[in-house]
């Protein structure tokens, strides 16, 4: 169905607002990008700034593209498109402030991250994981399961968990277990969070494998981030999740050894064939 001038018209009438809090936001936060390079040592509290406010610009440009669905009966590409942009820039930031490499020799590693943003309490922390999963889900929600970007969201999400998991001081969560302990609420919903990213990531990177790609890159990177799960067991003294993710990782290798096994086989058998 053609959209009429007057449709169009209408839609950009109903944005201006959005499109100006975007415009204000977006000046923001080029002002905080500028300022943090004469700011020596607080880098990180400015990029948990910017991140923030990137947050935001994302919620107005979903915003415009669900009026536009509304009133035009199609997504607004281009806005859906600035907020994937702004989104990337989310986990830049966040990999700057935190790291994101899914494996880590030992999660104790997290503390001398969290040391240069020591001024949050675990609750302004949890909003912080929160924040960054909750946008994140919406984005894709909005991108649809028929967008372009579909498996690159695979990526994003392994970004998120792993984010998400080096926000925790697993140092913390292991000495404060009393349930009277200040911020005990907040410590334990941020550590099911990371569990809950860290399996959803495993299972998108194992259905891209399934479903699209093949690719033993990605199998890999999925049996990895499981890895990085079972860590989090051990660490916690939850031995019995740990055992049986060991279980699920071991049924993982086995398919991609046997995959690598028929590809050695079908590369000999054309090597035969030309012979």
């Amino acid at each position: 169905m053609a959209i009429s001038k007057a449709q169009k018209a209408a839609y950009n009438d109903d944005i201006k607002a959005l499109q100006a809090d975007s415009n204000e936001l977006e000046k923001r936060i080029r002002e905080l990008a500028s300022k943090k390079k004469s700011k020596s040592g607080l880098e990180p509290y400015y990029n948990l700034e910017i991140v923030t406010y990137l947050t935001h610009t994302i919620d107005l440009y979903i915003q415009m593209s669900d009026l536009s669905v509304t009133m035009l009966g199609i997504k607004n590409s281009k806005s859906l498109d600035a907020a994937k942009s702004n989104f990337s820039k989310i986990l830049q930031y966040m990999k700057e402030t935190v790291g994101d490499e899914v494996d880590r020799e030992s999660l104790k590693e997290n503390e001398d991250y969290l040391a240069a943003i020591d001024k949050l309490n675990p609750g302004q922390i949890l909003d912080l994981a929160h924040k960054i999963n909750n946008i994140f889900n919406k984005l894709r929600e909005r991108m649809g399961e028929d967008s372009k970007w579909k498996w690159h969201f695979v990526e994003f999400q392994a970004k998120v968990a792993m984010i998400i998991r080096n926000l925790i001081n697993f140092t913390n969560i292991l000495k404060y277990r009393d349930p009277r302990e200040t911020f005990f609420r907040d410590r334990r919903e941020h550590l099911e969070l990371a569990k809950e990213t860290l399996e959803e990531a495993a299972k998108q990177y194992r259905t891209k494998y399934e479903l699209s790609s093949k690719s033993r890159e990605d199998l890999k990177k999925s049996i990895e981030i499981l890895e990085a799960l079972r860590k989090v067991h051990i660490v916690i003294g939850e031995s019995g999740e740990a055992d049986k993710l060991k279980t699920t990782i071991d049924a993982a290798r086995q398919t991609m050894e046997a995959g690598d096994k028929k590809k050695d086989t079908d590369e000999l058998s054309k090597k035969k064939g030309r012979v």
